[in-house]
């Protein structure tokens, strides 16, 4: 597991099974509410005869994590919230500025800046015009060392729209 700097609300009940093969990357500035859950290394298989782990719990020949199977690992970008109870399956990319609402199951990639809900989560809106999404994936500002983004400080309560004008 990486988790950029200054993120709050993770703690290591977030995680089912993080492994080499399944891996979280979590970027900076993002925000975690409780009861997040990232479902790593944790699908069964339905491909044979049974979905139950045989192999891990009756015949003792392989462990739990080799018996389940992962899509991959999950990748969260720069400054993303992800609200209260959401579950967020192994393979799936949640892109920079993106918002997860509350009690979603995302199964699928999140695009920069869009806010996401349901089960499993669907678009609900882009927050930002293309060309402000564009503007503020360039600036990179969660890449700006501590200093600037605090001489920055009043920026930050600008419209969205505003701070790409005034960064780009």
């Amino acid at each position: 597991m990486t988790v950029g700097r200054d993120c709050h609300g993770i703690s290591d009940g977030n995680f089912y099974n993080v492994t080499a093969k399944s891996p979280v990357i979590i970027g900076s500035f993002c925000s975690i509410a409780p009861g997040v859950l990232f479902l790593c290394q944790g699908d069964h298989r339905t491909d044979t005869v049974s979905t139950f782990p045989f192999q891990s719990r009756t015949f003792k020949t392989k462990t739990n994590l080799e018996y389940l199977t992962s899509k991959g690992p999950i990748v969260v970008g720069n400054d993303v919230w992800i609200g209260s109870r959401a579950i967020i399956l192994s393979g799936v990319k949640i892109g920079h500025g993106a918002v997860i609402a509350a009690g979603s199951i995302v199964t699928k990639d999140v695009e920069p800046y869009a806010l996401v809900g349901g089960n499993p989560a669907k678009l609900i809106k882009r927050r930002f015009p293309d060309e402000t999404v564009a503007a503020l994936l360039e600036i990179q500002w969660w890449n700006w060392p501590i200093e600037r983004i605090k001489k920055e400080r009043a920026a930050f309560d600008l419209p969205a729209e505003e701070f790409a004008r005034r960064f780009s």
